[in-house]
């Protein structure tokens, strides 16, 4: 079996709200800044200059300051101490590893974000590409694109749990399974997982187009 499969980060693999919200409230004392958990909840899957805009539309120079300064220390405790995944991820990526799907990683989060990921639950030998806005400065539709034109894909799923990922696979042209358990609400009429799993399932079901 051979099935591209490109997955979101946040609210798909796994959950870093109460872990970005400890590095954010540190950071804001130095700003003196008040940021509640609630409002990190609600930039989650943003890019930078869309949490940019969320929070800081009246101060954008604090706002570049404070979130880059944030971002930058997320990667390092991330990277140290990782984040919530979500039941069965670790062991859903090897199965599907194992039956030689193709992973990926498509996020709209800050350059270094994945690789902490990556690094803290050893999986870069299980991903063969990734990319993200902090390194392209584009949205997710255009590097969902990049991966598929760099690996020469034809045919993928793309996993996330947004209404914002389900139209960047759409425009694609690929597949989209929606993990109903992220941040997202998907009003479309789509696929949909309650666990992670059951991507071994789809596959079955779904097997690679000639």
């Amino acid at each position: 079996m051979e099935k591209s499969i490109i997955f979101d980060l946040d609210g798909t693999l796994w959950n870093t709200v109460d872990e970005i919200a400890t590095v954010w409230i540190s950071v804001a004392k130095k700003y003196n800044i008040e940021i509640e958990e609630k409002n990190i909840k609600s930039i989650m899957g943003m890019t930078k200059e869309e949490i940019i805009n969320c929070l800081f539309k009246n101060n954008r120079k604090l706002g570049e300051n404070f979130v880059t300064e944030c971002q930058n220390e997320e990667n390092k405790y991330l990277e140290k101490k990782g984040g919530t995944l979500y039941i069965n991820t670790l062991n859903t990526l090897k199965k599907l590893y194992n039956l030689k799907c193709e992973l990926y990683i498509v996020s709209n989060c800050q350059d270094g974000y994945i690789e902490a990921f990556l690094k803290f639950y050893k999986l870069s030998h299980i991903f063969k590409d990734y990319e993200c806005s902090g390194r392209t400065g584009r949205d997710k539709e255009y590097n969902i694109s990049i991966i598929l034109k760099r690996n020469n894909i034809t045919d993928a799923i793309y996993v996330g749990d947004t209404y914002t990922d389900y139209i960047s696979a759409k425009n694609n042209d690929i597949d989209f399974i929606w993990a109903e358990y992220g941040f997202g609400n998907v009003e479309e009429r789509v696929s949909s997982i309650k666990d992670i799993s059951k991507l071994i399932e789809y596959i079955d079901m779904n097997p690679k187009k000639a």
